[in-house]
Order: structure tokens, then C-alpha cells, then sequence
């Protein structure tokens, strides 16, 4: 019971004590050695305060006391400072190499991780959060969470030096250890407080850096609508707005440190003049030596420099946990339940049956409802229905993406859910209404071959080309194959895109292809000779491909036609025409396009 309050009283020591594991079990290596390092470290400064003092009673007052130059001595001295220096000189590099080395491992493994959370996890998560905060989670996050593992060792390595000084202190003379050893609590006092006050500061200023990177990463991301409908200004503003309250929130964060750091320069500064008072009087009644009252000063005046960077470390705490809390709820997210004991897919030609799929958005709204329809090996089945029917919802569900609550999607015989992410990825290949291009080549594009690999002896590249109409595309590039596209594709247009899009789908060969409006975008005559082309040249290929073309709708063997989620008929397009609500539907199409 005692242990569950202090959990609950010290949050940020359970934060910390997490974070600092992760870190041991990740890079093991690179926090010792910089224990070790601040170990030696904090050792050299308290050995040369003692050097310094022996310097002191055995060199400085004896030559003023009679004029005595103890040779020997300043020579022993001398090769002991030397010593120390060395072994202070050794301890400071390893320190900073491996404060460097710990930050960058550990920053590398939590950017990784979050990368990799977010490839396994569900599309329902990626379609919940805005692309720039999870940016904000693999960049400034993850790179405020890897300081405190990085300047562990200094913090670590600064209480062990004030152990040993406590000890050392102690036993030469009790009185003085008392005076200077009231500066630890005074400075815990100090940090407690500040503690206190800086956790919601800080975790602002972490909030409010994730939040310039999504409004900053909308802006750049949406520049043709920014520019098309004369916003920049409003960008502007709304990006300023963001920055002047990054801004605002840092003030107030560095004000707090502020205070903090005079607060914690004044105390040694403190003690050491309350020292050499008592110090004075000590040596006045003979209980210790003048250098010894030396070595006591210098070594606390000395742990000025230590106490900062445990005050500064202890001062980032606040952001630093903040960083890692905003890592964490990404890496805390559950992961959908793995398959166990996955179905194989059976070769050959894929045969697709849908038994009553429902499925519904968080929020409660229905985007399909007991959908049942049947799709023969190397058929090709067209869906159709008007504006939020359903359509992209049940393809997302046919190529995996999205988890089906109720109902199921059999493959062969095999169950889809049941079947490895591999397997199915392997077989099944979609292309969709809005493709996305990486900022790469057009063979890398269709490929997504990124090592350097030619496209011109694969013979997938060029078979891909021809099915998607791409051939003329690529060949009309100065550059070919090799022709850059920019940003998400934006040298091209969008029917290239398209093309190219449904080209990479086609290069995998797949036994079932999903096509999402994917050549909305292509003229009409182009659209037909893809399709054409689909059928005749794709006869082992099982396709679904959802459209409001006509033409492409009499094309198909069998049409699934989807009212609000439900199907509402399926059967060959020229049957369908006598559904009223089918009929009108087709018309309104046509009557756009023939407007368009």
C-alpha cells in the first residue's frame, strides 16, 4: 500500500526509472563507460583538493615558515597533479563521448521504434492522427527522450562524488563536512520545488513543438489548395500563432530555469563563505591546518560546477519525460493480435467470397452492413453506389487494412484474417484513387526498388508499363525510367500518377488486383484501353475494382451495387440498368462526365 502512494506521489521518478531502463537494456555499453567516466571524474576532483592542501601544509607555509624549499616534495606534488590531471583529462573525454554516443544511439532506437509501431499498426490509427504529429513523435520527441539516458552517467557520477566528499570530509574534520554538506539538502529543496513548478511549462513546450510541426507540415503539404485559393496569408498567421505560443511557452520555461540556476550558484557560494569563516576559526584554535581549510574550500567550491549539471539535468527532467511520454503513447498502442497458426493460401487463381461484412467508424457511423457477395477465380467484379455507399471502406477490407468486426472475407477457402501479412501481400496488390508517389524515380516508383537496380532488364517494369498505357510516359522522359517525379508525384499529372500507381501494383504479378477508382483520373479512351487491356492480358488475375464509369461497368463480369453500406443488387451491369436507383445513379455519372 505505502509503495502504490509513493508511485503515485513521485510519477515523474516512475517515468524516469522507465525511460533509464529502456535505455540500460537498449545501449548497456555507452552508460557504463560514461559511469565510469564521471566516476573517475568526480575521484580527480576531490584528489586534487587534497593534492592542493598537501601543497599547502608541506611546500607554501613551510617556506614562508623558514625559508625551507622541500625539493622532493614539489616534485611528488607535482607528479601527483600531473596525475590527476591526466586521469581528470581521460575521465572528461569519456564522458563526452559517451554522452554523445548514448544520445544518438538512443534517439536512433526510439525513432526506429516509433517507425516501426507505426507500420504495424492498423489504418483506423493512421487515419485518427494528423501526419504531423507523428512526425513530431520520430523527431523532437524522440530526441528530447534520449537526453536523460545520455547525461544519466554525469548526474549518476556527480552523487557519487558528493558520497565520497561526504565521506572524505567527515573523517579530516567533521565540523567543516556539516557546513558544507548543508548545501545538498538546501539544493534538493531548491530542485523539489522547482519540480513542481516546471512539469506543466514543460509539458507545454513539447505539445506545442509537436503542434508547429503538424500546422507546418499541413501548410507545406497542402501548398497547390494554399496557393490556389490565395491562403497564404492565412497560413501564415495560423503558423505564427502556433510559434508565437512555442515561443511564449519557452519564455516561461526558461524564466523558471533561470531562476533555478541563480538559485542554485548562490548556495555554493554560500556555503563556501560560511566555510572559510568556520574554517578561519577552526585553524585560529588549532584543530586544523591552513591547507586543509584549502583543500575544503577548493573541493567545494569545485562541486559548484558538478551541482549545475545535476540542477540543469534535473531541471530538463520535466521536457525531457515529456518527450518520452509522447514516444510511449505511440509505442503503447496495441498492436493488432497476431495471427496464430496462420492459413496458407492456395495457389492458383484466387476465388473471393464475402459473407456478411459489416463494419462502422469510431464515432458510430455505419460504413457497411451484412455484405455478401461472391467473386470467381479470374473474374473481374465491379463496385459501384453513390457518395459514401461503402466502396472504398469494403476494398480497405478486401486488401486487409482494415479489421472486420463482423462477417468474413474467404480466399480460396481461407480465411483472409487468418492469413499471413505476407502471404497476402504476396498475392494481393490495389492501386487507389489518390496514389501516392515516393520522391524518387519512375522505375523506383514502379518497382520500389531504392538500391539502384535497372529497370530496363526487368522485364516486370516493362510488362507492368504497357498493361497501366505507362509506356509512352516513361519513354517520352529525357531521362527515362530514371526520370525523377518529385514530391508525392508532382512533376506528373494526375492521370500519370494514376498510371504509374496502378503500374506498381501490376509489377507484383498479383492473383488479386483491387483497383479504387484508380483510373478516374485518365481520359476516357485511356481508362477503356486499360481495362481492355486488364481483362485480356490479366486472365488468371481475379480483379475488384470499384468505379462509376459505364463503360467500365459493362466490362465487368458481375456488378456489386452499394446503397448506404447495404448491397442493393448484384449482376451483370446491363441487368442492373432496370433498378431504378442503379439507373439514375449511372446517368447522373454520365451526365457529369459528358459535362466535364
Amino acid at each position: 500500500m505505502a509503495e502504490r502512494t509513493a508511485v503515485r506521489r513521485f510519477p515523474q521518478v516512475r517515468r524516469a526509472r522507465t525511460l533509464l531502463l529502456d535505455a540500460l537494456r537498449a545501449h548497456p555499453g555507452p552508460v557504463i563507460w560514461g559511469l565510469v567516466g564521471s566516476l573517475l571524474y568526480g575521484t580527480s576532483l576531490v584528489a586534487w583538493s587534497v593534492a592542493l592542501g598537501e601543497l599547502v601544509n608541506h611546500v607554501v607555509i613551510p617556506r614562508f615558515d623558514d625559508g625551507r624549499i622541500a625539493v622532493g616534495t614539489i616534485v611528488a606534488v607535482l607528479l601527483a597533479v600531473a596525475a590527476i590531471g591526466v586521469m581528470q583529462g581521460a575521465a572528461g573525454l569519456l564522458r563526452r563521448w559517451t554522452l554523445v554516443v548514448t544520445r544518438a544511439r538512443f534517439d536512433a532506437t526510439l525513432r526506429d521504434a516509433v517507425v516501426r509501431h507505426y507500420h504495424r499498426l492498423p489504418m483506423t490509427f493512421h487515419q485518427a492522427r494528423p501526419t504531423g504529429q507523428k512526425l513530431a513523435h520520430v523527431t523532437t520527441d524522440a530526441e528530447a527522450a534520449a537526453e536523460l539516458p545520455a547525461r544519466l552517467p554525469d548526474v549518476l557520477g556527480m552523487f557519487v562524488l558528493f558520497l565520497v566528499t561526504a565521506g572524505w570530509a567527515m573523517v579530516v574534520d567533521p565540523v567543516l563536512a556539516l557546513v558544507g554538506g548543508a548545501m545538498i539538502p538546501a539544493l534538493l529543496l531548491v530542485n523539489s520545488v522547482y519540480q513542481k513548478q516546471v512539469e506543466a511549462p514543460a509539458r507545454a513546450v513539447q505539445e506545442r513543438l509537436g503542434r508547429v510541426t503538424e500546422v507546418a507540415h499541413e501548410s507545406f503539404d497542402g501548398a497547390a489548395l494554399v496557393k490556389t485559393l490565395g491562403r497564404e496569408h492565412v497560413e501564415r498567421d495560423r503558423f505564427a500563432a502556433e510559434a508565437a505560443a512555442l515561443r511564449d511557452a519557452k519564455i516561461k520555461l526558461a524564466l523558471r530555469d533561470w531562476l533555478l540556476d541563480s538559485l542554485i550558484e548562490s548556495i555554493p557560494s554560500a556555503t563556501s563563505l560560511a566555510m572559510v569563516v568556520v574554517g578561519a576559526l577552526r585553524v585560529n584554535s588549532g584543530d586544523i591546518t591552513i591547507g586543509t581549510l584549502v583543500s575544503f574550500v577548493n573541493v567545494f567550491a569545485l562541486l559548484v560546477v558538478p551541482v549545475r549539471t545535476v540542477g540543469t539535468v534535473l531541471g530538463d527532467v520535466p521536457r525531457m519525460l515529456a518527450g518520452y511520454a509522447r514516444v510511449r503513447s505511440v509505442l503503447d498502442e496495441p498492436l493488432p493480435a497476431a495471427t496464430a497458426d496462420p492459413e496458407p493460401l492456395p495457389d492458383g487463381p484466387l476465388d473471393v467470397q464475402v459473407r456478411g461484412l459489416s463494419y462502422s467508424y469510431p464515432g458510430g457511423s455505419t460504413a457497411l452492413s451484412d455484405v455478401t457477395f461472391h467473386v470467381p477465380p479470374g473474374a473481374t467484379v465491379a463496385i459501384t453506389g453513390g457518395t459514401g455507399s461503402g466502396k472504398t471502406t469494403l476494398l480497405l477490407a478486401l486488401a486487409g487494412l482494415l479489421p472486420m468486426p463482423g462477417g468474413t472475407v474467404l480466399v480460396n477457402g481461407a480465411d483472409l484474417s487468418r492469413i499471413s501479412a505476407a502471404d497476402r501481400a504476396a498475392a494481393v496488390a490495389a492501386a487507389f484513387q489518390e496514389p501516392f508517389l515516393f520522391a524518387a524515380s519512375l522505375a523506383e516508383n514502379v518497382l520500389l526498388d531504392f538500391d539502384g537496380a535497372r529497370a530496363a532488364d526487368d522485364p516486370r517494369f516493362h510488362e507492368a508499363l504497357r498493361l497501366a498505357r505507362a509506356s509512352g510516359l516513361v519513354d517520352s522522359r529525357p531521362e527515362g525510367p530514371d526520370t525523377p517525379v518529385g514530391e508525392r508525384g508532382v512533376t506528373l499529372s494526375g492521370g500519370e500518377r494514376q498510371r504509374i500507381a496502378l503500374a506498381r501494383a501490376l509489377a507484383r504479378r498479383p492473383r488479386l488486383l483491387l483497383l479504387d477508382e484508380a483510373t478516374s483520373a485518365v481520359d476516357a479512351t485511356t481508362r477503356q484501353e486499360i481495362m481492355s487491356g486488364l481483362t485480356d492480358g490479366l486472365t488468371s488475375t481475379t480483379t475488384i475494382v470499384v468505379t462509376t464509369s459505364a463503360a467500365t461497368l459493362a466490362l465487368a463480369d458481375t456488378v456489386v451495387y452499394l446503397d448506404q453500406g447495404r448491397v442493393a443488387g448484384v449482376g451483370p451491369h446491363a441487368d442492373l440498368v432496370r433498378l431504378d436507383g442503379y439507373d439514375r445513379l449511372i446517368r447522373a455519372y454520365e451526365r457529369e462526365q459528358v459535362q466535364a
